[in-house]
């Protein structure tokens, strides 16, 4: 938490600093006020968890200071300090929002027991609001990736923002990414807990495509920008982790920086393991357009590589050996960021050499994966129609289908769209809405909330209004109207 003791004598403040710390070693931040006056520039300048504040003292005395705070800073927990014992100091320090009346000298076990219920409450509280926030934020996300409704909240505080971090995970075994993920969601929580603000909100959760996102209301957490580097380990098993982040101000704003940093995710392999970049500094880099045509086409190649898909990787390799532009944007870039994100993926010292000799190293790879047997697999997105077809009603998300089958959901939004012509989202829909057309058909009786059940959906106003765009006509029509 953030402390400030307030008290005109020096010696109490140090006295109270010395058992804040003996209590709680390296937990809290305690600052100091010697007067009423500075404690109220002080609250006015910060946000303090917890106040200790005398009742004499010089320039404003501590029930008129805290009169003050307590409407410059609501969410500030108030305890007196006093060497009065009086009952009127307590009522109406009590009447102003006072969480604690402690007399001096100071009791260490008395200052335990209130700091604790302090640290009880606070922590309860912001559990409560965390879930309500991290509900409203993912479901508001949700929404606007299925249906495009994209609403217009706005921070709750007066001159808070948006901050929005995606990480995106890369490791030499795509079946590990699920576990990978896990294990960072469970540290950044973790330190989330620790280093954010009490008057912050916070979300933290998983986009259907996979990717971990993290949504601030509050202040712009510059602290941030080293997680990754200091505290994010994966472990034995090799991996790269980048995040990228941008601030809004208001929802419409934020969800459409998080589109733009999914849309330019590729250039993730331009940079360093650990490196938490900012969006404007990625749109600000010299020739961003050939350097992300250059990472999506490299990102592509690998990522049917990984998953065994050597015969569209073949494929691939064949139209960037015809594509002249790719050389150009591959001498535009940093090389170092991009062979170690080559090296893990495909072996080591690839990306090393000039263009020709990174080509060269691709075809031999994959020529030497289509000359092995595993290499004569059948073509992964007649897998996916396949299972979509047998699984509609179930999780199909694409986030669900890319661990199933140990694919990037990026990779799987790209290549679906590239083989099939249609979104990955389109031809779940459309699986679904034909099921439960032939449902309507055969079966007048049911209800549309059964139907919408058993194609998938838990929302039966979401159902009808999909199966309404879909055949111009609701789902209770069907029976009514001749086709």
């Amino acid at each position: 938490m953030n402390i400030l003791i307030t008290d005109d004598e020096r010696l109490v403040r140090v006295n109270l600093c010395s058992m804040i710390e003996e209590l709680y070693p390296g937990e809290h931040r305690i600052c100091q006020a010697a007067d009423g006056a500075e404690m109220v520039r002080m609250v006015g300048e910060a946000f303090y968890d917890m106040v200790f504040l005398d009742i004499n003292m010089p320039k404003i005395n501590g029930l008129d200071a805290l009169d003050t705070c307590r409407e410059l800073s609501p969410e500030t927990c108030w305890c007196i300090l006093t060497g009065y014992a009086e009952f009127e100091y307590a009522k109406r320090s009590i009447s102003l929002g006072a969480a604690g009346y402690l007399l001096k000298p100071l009791d260490i076990e008395e200052l335990k027991c209130l700091m604790d219920a302090v640290i009880r409450e606070k922590e309860e509280g912001r559990k409560n609001k965390g879930q309500i926030f991290e509900s409203r934020m993912s479901l508001a996300i949700s929404l606007a990736d299925s249906v495009g409704v994209v609403n217009q909240m706005q921070p709750e505080r007066e001159g808070a923002v948006y901050s929005i971090y995606l990480f995106f995970l890369d490791t030499e075994k795509p079946e590990n990414r699920r576990e990978l993920y896990a294990g960072l969601y469970d540290d950044l929580s973790k330190y989330l807990q620790k280093n954010i603000d009490v008057q912050d909100k916070y979300a933290l959760f998983f986009l259907q495509t996979s990717e971990l996102c993290l949504l601030i209301e509050g202040n712009e957490y510059a602290r941030l920008q080293s997680y990754l580097k200091i505290h994010w380990k994966a472990g034995d098993v090799r991996a790269r982790t980048v995040a990228i982040w941008s601030t809004a101000t208001d929802f419409a704003e934020l969800y459409m920086n998080k589109q733009i940093m999914l849309a330019m995710s590729s250039l993730r392999m331009l940079e360093e393991n650990g490196k938490v970049i900012s969006l404007q500094e990625l749109k600000e880099q010299k020739n961003l357009l050939k350097r992300q045509y250059l990472c999506e086409k490299i990102e592509m190649l690998t990522a049917a590589y990984m998953t065994g898909n050597y015969v569209l990787a073949n494929e691939l390799l064949h139209e960037m050996e015809q594509d002249d532009s790719l050389k150009t944007g591959f001498d535009l870039i940093d090389r170092r960021p991009l062979a170690d994100y080559l090296s893990m993926c495909w072996n080591e010292g690839c990306g090393e050499g000039d263009f020709s000799e990174l080509l060269s190293q691709f075809g031999n790879a994959v020529q030497d994966s289509l000359s092995c047997e595993h290499g004569k697999k059948n073509d992964v997105i007649a897998q996916i129609k396949e299972y979509v077809s047998a699984n509609y009603m179930n999780d199909v998300t694409i986030a669900e289908i890319g661990s199933r089958f140990a694919i990037s959901p990026s990779y799987i939004s790209r290549i679906f769209r590239e083989k099939t012509g249609e979104k990955y989202i389109d031809f779940v829909t459309a699986v679904r809405m034909k099921k439960a057309m032939e449902f309507l058909q055969k079966e007048p009786s049911v209800s549309v909330k059964e139907v919408a059940a058993r194609v998938g959906y838990v929302s039966e106003k979401h159902f009808s209004k999909m199966f309404k765009r879909y055949y111009d006509l609701l789902p209770s029509q069907i029976n009514s109207e001749k086709l």
